[in-house]
């Protein structure tokens, strides 16, 4: 069941910034994304993962970012704050690497040493462009409508000569470390799949992990739209760790469907959510 929704139409301004670290169980109607956002502590009415959706300046640009901050009470609470005001200010910067580089220089510099894995995930529906920064995060998945198949959700990249010290590590550890962004081309029917840890360890009773196969075999089990796979995905969590309260870890997932970006050339978009409404502010 749908809890609630959260929408562009409906209050979900241009360049703004909402989520948390609370329950939920929403549609979600982002420019050329939909689909269903679930998140469940498992400890109390706030739990260790966070997630937030964004919308840039001009209504184009989509964002998604789930996050798992090692740890509960005060210092969760404020990383979650410090996540969302890092990603307020930085909802026009295109580019995922610089976000979580400078989220983890700030992270460092105020000595937040709490462990904190991330998945930031940018739609650009103008030209169907799907990019994907990993920090220290379990590695989404991608269906393409074309073969009907889910794949890995990481792309094959290059690595220099001398390669980095620190790469995708986890926030907040006091390294520098650097990110690889994954970049993809997406086409109208085409699905996104991202998770925390606390999907992949659900355990049966005798401690059997629900890990990755478990969750591909779901994925490729049958067809329906984003909630049909939602509802199949929390009913395959509950029957697997065999109890209607999953109390191991927080739970939050994010399924949703690529289709079409708002309408009309992409500069209109910008002359009429920048410049129009700044002169008529």
């Amino acid at each position: 069941m749908v809890e609630r929704s959260i929408r562009l139409g409906e209050g979900f301004t241009c360049g703004e910034v909402r989520g948390g670290n609370g329950v939920t169980h929403t549609l979600v109607d982002l420019p050329g994304l939909r689909g269903v956002l679930y998140s469940r502590p498992c400890d109390g009415a706030h739990g260790g993962d966070i997630h937030y959706l964004s919308v840039c300046g001009s209504g184009l640009m989509s964002r998604i970012c789930l996050a798992d901050v090692a740890g509960h009470g005060e210092i969760m609470s404020a990383i979650g704050r410090e996540i969302h005001d890092h990603l307020r200010r930085s909802v026009d910067v295109v580019d995922e690497r610089k976000v979580l580089s400078r989220f983890n220089d700030r992270l460092n510099s105020q000595g937040d040493r709490a462990m904190t894995t991330a998945v930031l995930v940018t739609y650009y529906p103008p030209r169907r462009r799907l990019t994907v920064c990993y920090a220290g995060h379990p590695v989404g998945w991608l269906y393409r409508a074309g073969s009907q198949q889910w794949v890995s959700l990481q792309s094959e990249t290059s690595h220099p000569q001398h390669r980095p010290a620190f790469v995708d590590i986890p926030l907040g550890v006091g390294f520098t470390p650097t990110f690889t962004r994954h970049r993809f081309t997406v086409a109208r029917g085409d699905r996104i799949m991202l998770i925390t840890d606390g999907v992949l360890e659900t355990a049966s009773p005798e401690e059997h992990q629900l890990d990755r196969r478990g969750i591909e075999d779901l994925l490729n089990a049958g067809d329906g739209n984003c909630e049909d796979i939602a509802d199949r995905l929390l009913t395959s969590l509950h029957a697997h760790a065999g109890t209607d309260e999953l109390a191991h870890d927080d739970v939050t997932f994010f399924l949703g469907e690529f289709g079409d970006g708002p309408p009309g050339p992409a500069l209109w978009h910008v002359v009429k959510n920048r410049l129009l409404k700044r002169a008529s502010a």
